[in-house]
C-alpha cells in the first residue's frame, strides 16, 4: 500500500545525524531518491518545501517505506511540529506524487511548510544540504 511511503527532503535524510533521522533509517527501507514539483526554501537550519503541481521546479529528497507506519509517523509528526490545530503547525503532513529516479511515481507522505516564507531563502536547485 502506497500510504506507508515517506518523502524526506531535509534533516531526516541520510547524512543528517539526529535521533529522528536515525529512527527513520532504523524503521524503514530506503527506496531511493525522488522529486516532487515545488519549491524548497531555507527557513533556518532546516528547509521548508511547498508543493506546487504547476511549478517547473523540483524538490529533491529520499523515499522511505515505513515498517510500522502508525508508530513511526507519530514520532515524526512530533519532530516536524505537526499539531492537531493545523493553523499552529510548523509543517502539514500531506501526500504528494513523488517521481523516483527510475520514473516510477509513488504517493508519498511529506511535510510541507506551513508558515510565512517572507524571510526564507529559495534554494534554486531544490536540494537541501544542511
Amino acid at each position: 500500500m502506497e500510504e506507508n511511503y515517506l518523502f524526506a527532503y531535509g534533516t531526516l535524510m541520510r547524512g543528517f545525524e539526529n535521533p529522528f533521522a536515525a529512527r527513520l533509517r532504523a524503521g524503514s527501507t530506503f527506496m531511493g531518491a525522488g522529486t516532487f514539483p515545488g519549491r524548497l526554501y531555507r527557513v533556518s537550519w532546516y528547509p521548508g518545501a511547498v508543493y506546487t503541481p504547476e511549478q517547473s521546479g523540483r524538490v529533491h529528497g529520499e523515499v522511505y517505506q515505513l515498517h510500522d507506519f502508525a508508530t513511526l509517523i507519530r514520532e515524526l509528526d512530533e519532530y516536524e511540529d505537526v499539531l492537531p490545530d493545523a493553523t499552529l503547525s510548523l509543517y502539514l503532513r500531506r501526500t504528494v506524487p513523488v517521481t523516483l529516479e527510475d520514473g516510477q511515481e509513488l504517493a508519498c507522505w511529506t511535510y510541507l511548510y506551513n508558515r510565512s516564507l517572507a524571510k526564507a531563502t529559495l534554494i534554486p536547485d531544490g536540494r537541501f544540504t544542511g
